[in-house]
Formats: C-alpha cells, structure tokens, sequence
C-alpha cells in the first residue's frame, strides 16, 4: 500500500538529499532546476505503486456504483442502441431506395444523428464512472444537436445545404485564430496558398448567401425574422423550454462561480463540505433524462423525413421508451435520498469513493 502522504514525501526526499539545501527559495532557480529532475526520480519510483492503488480504488468505486445504478445505465444504454439502429435501417433503406448520399437533407440529419449516438455513449461512459457533471455538461452537445436536426427536418433542402456548407465559416475563423497565435505556440505555419483558397472559398459562400452567414448560426438565417442564435432556432422548433437547463449545465463547462461552487455530483447538504475532484454516486437522473430526451428528438427529426407507417411506429415506441429510462434513474435516487436520509448521524453521506 502507498503511504497516504507520499506526494509529500516525494518532495521532501528530494530536497532532503542535499543538506545544505538553502530552504529560503530567494534568488535559487539554479537549484530549483537542478533539484526537479530529483524530483521526478522521485516520483518514477513512486508511479508503478500509486497507479495501481488507484486502479483499485478505482475499480471498486464503479463495481458499488453499478451494483446501485447498473440497471438504470443498462437501460440508457439499450435506449442508445435502438436510437443507433433506427438510423442504421433508414440509412439502408435509403440505399435501396437509390436516395444520392450526397442529399443535403438526408446527409445533414444522418450525419447529425450518428454525432447525437455517440454523444448519447459519451454521456453514458461519463455515468458509468460516475461524473454526472462531465454528463450534463456532454448533454448540452446533445441538446444543441437536437435543435439543429429539428430546424433542418422542418425546413428542407436549402437549410440542410447551408447547414453542410456553413463548415467553411468555422473552417476560416479557426485557421484566422490559429495563424494570430501559431508563433507564440512553436507551431508550424499555415501554406500561404492554402490559407488563400480557404479564404476564397469563405468569401465566396458569404458572396452567395450574404453577410449574416459568417455568424454562428447564419445557415438558419433564411426561416428566421430575427438575429439567428441556437435560442431563436430553438423557439422556432419549440425546444426552447430546455434553454434554463442549457445555462444550468453550461455552468459545468465555464470556470466560473456557479459550476465551481456547485456540483451535480454532491447533495445539497454536502455543497458546502466536499470539493469534489473526482467521481461520486449521485447526480445522474437529470443528465440521463435530458439526454434521452434530446436523442429522440434528433431520431424522429431524421425518421420524420421519410413518411411511412413504420418509422412513425419506432419513433413513437422510442418516446415511450424514455418514460422507463427515466422512471429507473429516478427510483434509484429516491432509494439513495431515503438511504442517506435514514443514516444521518451516522457519518455517511452521497458522493465520493
């Protein structure tokens, strides 16, 4: 076992080395260089014993975890594959049906939808090892997807083809940031006569749709009386009721105050006691929730594009679906509440491994 302080030993014995080590750190960076790589020396020995202490923990955190939650996240996950092959089988089908896979309509809302599944396993890895924040904050990716494919199934072509080509914009303004900051980076220049195709290239899509499409939403423009914004789009499809918990997850993304001071992933009554650094056992319903929800509405946006009987039927057994995933995550947080509630006093408390 790894003695409990040996971070700190670690640097004690580095300096510890050499007694006459001046301990006032004042005009020595000779020897705080020169004392690092003992440092690190020390460190190396210590690196096979921790990882695999770590491992350990580790590994019994997530056998408690899915001992509690493994049918609530087997469930999600069985919701994921459904949602996965219902595109799987449209995307045959359109095959058969000799549907061009460069269709702007059908390879904007496929390509949203395989990006919707793999976010929806992202989130669900994040549960499994029990970082419910890093979930919510994956479900905001989700929620975003979801108000894009809406927008597209509900307008057509022309969005879907402004929607592909609006690439070129994020193409040009990350290659225009990257060449201000390359130099202070070390890193390797852009070939000028890339960057100038990149540039006509933008230009002559702005040419062709106008100004407001070098905004981040301006593909959307056309079907909008306002500014474009993910906000006005998700008004106009009626999803804008997720936007509270869009800031409220946003929260887990940014540095500051709120997602700082409070974690998904602690009680209330535990906000104020424990900085949570790593995993803990709660905190799960809402991201699981949200994400469900989110990944069938960009299932139905892409089945919805094809007017049969079928897919209506699997995109309808799918939304009810969600209800049990739901239902499943909440019964297991009521237990955890109640579990808590009943040992107060006793020292035990949610989060943590």
């Amino acid at each position: 076992m790894v003695h409990p302080d040996w971070f700190a030993e670690a640097v004690e014995k580095a300096l510890d080395s050499d007694p006459d080590i001046p301990k006032d750190v004042t005009g020595v960076e000779w020897l705080v260089r020169e004392y690092t790589d003992r440092l690190l020396t020390e460190y190396a020995e210590k690196y096979p014993a921790v990882i695999n202490e770590e491992a350990e923990t580790r590994g019994g955190f997530e056998e408690r975890l899915h001992k509690r939650w493994g049918d609530a996240f087997n469930l999600f996950e069985y919701l994921i594959i459904l949602n996965h092959q219902s595109g799987v089988a449209l995307k045959q089908q359109l095959i058969e049906n000799e549907v061009p896979e460069d269709d702007p309509l059908f390879s904007a809302l496929m390509r949203l939808h395989a990006r919707a599944c793999q976010v929806a396993r992202e989130v669900l890895s994040l549960m499994r090892t029990g970082y419910a924040d890093g979930a919510f904050a994956r479900w905001r990716a989700l929620y975003e997807i979801a108000v894009s494919s809406r927008f597209i199934e509900k307008y057509g072509e022309d969005i879907a083809r402004r929607f592909l080509e609006h690439k070129i914009v994020d193409d040009y303004r990350e290659i225009e940031l990257y060449r201000d900051h390359r130099e202070e980076l070390g890193f390797a220049p852009v070939p000028e006569e890339e960057w100038a195709a990149l540039k006509e290239r933008f230009e002559s899509k702005v040419e062709e749709y106008g100004g407001v499409f070098k905004t981040s939403y301006g593909w959307a423009a056309p079907e909008l009386d306002k500014n474009p914004s993910r906000r006005t789009i998700a008004e106009d499809v009626d999803l804008d009721r997720y936007e509270p918990f869009f800031a409220f997850a946003s929260n887990t993304v940014h540095g500051g105050s709120k997602g700082t001071l409070f974690r998904m992933g602690l009680t209330e009554e535990t906000q104020s006691e424990v900085m949570l650094s790593g995993p803990s056992n709660t905190g799960f319903t809402d991201p699981a929730q949200f994400s469900a929800l989110a990944l069938v509405e960009v299932t139905d946006a892409l089945l919805s594009a094809e007017d049969e009987l079928e897919w209506k039927l699997v995109s309808t057994s799918l939304s009810k679906l969600i209800h049990e995933v739901v239902a499943a995550f909440d019964d297991v947080r009521k237990d955890l509440e109640a579990e808590v509630s009943q040992a107060e006093g006793k020292g035990y408390t949610i989060g943590g491994r």
